[in-house]
């Protein structure tokens, strides 16, 4: 009969014990992947329930919290690990805290720092203290607390993976703030708003599947979008941002990134071959961060590239004045060649 020794157990036990704390170590892990999402989706539903209950969707607080959690979702699906998700969920819970108690004064601060974010664009804070500031503040308070959030949203991804990925979200607060001095101009009544428009073109229509050269039989569709800037009589600005689906092929979110940057570059570089100022078009990538639709995994990947088609996109932002009907001047023509 053979003898069972300690020395002989000894290398099966010490197996066993590491299996156990891998095992045990999983589960904490997802234990904690679950509990921020668990968190965020009650925060949410406590959002739509206080817009439910008549107040204000224009909230600056309301918006605040919502954008926040905007963030929060975006990187706890990044599985980031900078404290930028609890921080961002923290300071959704503190704001519908206090808007659900009916709370007057509220505070408009934003946190002194935020853990995995850079302090990015001081003028752009600049802008926001100052909207705070007007008279007529609560016309354009909606957009004021999204630019905030996005702001700090920019200088997490700068810090991440550098400023093309920080780019849309830097334009992003700047839409914002431009729109929210718009409406505060309109409440004052003091001058005319400025004009804003928004197109969003499909990224299957003007480009092949992750091709940047432009389909010759879509450039008509640019042709009609020179028509519009052109028509702009004080054109101030062209925001291109290049979207991108979340399929890649070499399991690289960095593909998307470029990818989009480069559709976004190829319309900026048609759009200035139309005789629209280099200077004045911005053009730059979000990836796949800023999807418009989600479709199931489960899906064959034909279907999948179907059912995510929404999410191939350019988006385009013109801002500026409109020319009064029958003026124009020699770079104003109204046509779209």
């Amino acid at each position: 009969m053979n003898k069972i020794t300690l020395s002989s157990l000894c290398g099966p036990l010490l197996m066993f014990g590491m299996l156990s704390t891998n095992i045990s170590q999983a589960m904490a892990a997802d234990e904690t992947l679950i509990q921020p999402s668990q968190e965020i989706e009650t925060l949410q539903r406590r959002a739509e329930k206080l817009n439910f209950d008549s107040l204000d969707p224009n909230s600056y607080h309301l918006a605040k919290a919502r954008t926040w959690l905007d963030l929060a979702t975006s990187e706890y699906y990044d599985r980031d690990d900078s404290g930028i998700v609890a921080t961002s969920i923290s300071q959704a819970a503190t704001l519908l805290d206090a808007l659900e108690a009916k709370q007057t004064g509220i505070s408009m601060d934003m946190p002194a720092k935020v853990p995995g974010s850079e302090t990015m664009r001081p003028e752009l804070w600049d802008k926001i203290a100052a909207l705070k500031k007007q008279s007529k503040f609560s016309c354009g308070q909606r957009q004021t607390a999204e630019a905030e959030v996005y702001l700090v949203w920019a200088g997490h991804e700068y810090g991440e993976s550098g400023l093309s990925h920080a780019e849309s979200y830097l334009r992003g607060a700047e839409n914002r703030i431009y729109e929210a001095q718009a409406a505060i101009d309109q409440c004052m009544e003091t001058a005319p708003p400025p004009v804003m428009e928004k197109f969003t073109l499909s990224g299957d229509a003007l480009f092949a599947f992750n091709k940047t050269t432009l389909n010759p039989s879509a450039l008509w569709r640019l042709d009609e979008l020179a028509g519009n800037i052109k028509r702009m009589g004080n054109l101030e600005e062209v925001v291109l941002v290049g979207h991108t689906d979340r399929l890649r092929s070499d399991g690289h979110p960095e593909r998307n990134q470029l990818l989009s940057e480069q559709r976004a570059e190829s319309i900026k570089q048609y759009l200035i071959g139309k005789g629209i100022p280099a200077e004045k078009i911005h053009a730059s990538g979000a990836g796949s961060s800023q999807p418009i639709v989600k479709c199931s995994t489960k899906l064959s990947k034909a279907k999948q590239v179907v059912c995510l088609q929404p999410n191939r996109r350019v988006e385009i932002t013109l801002r500026g004045k409109k020319a009064q009907a029958g003026i124009t001047d020699g770079n104003n023509k109204g046509s779209t060649e």
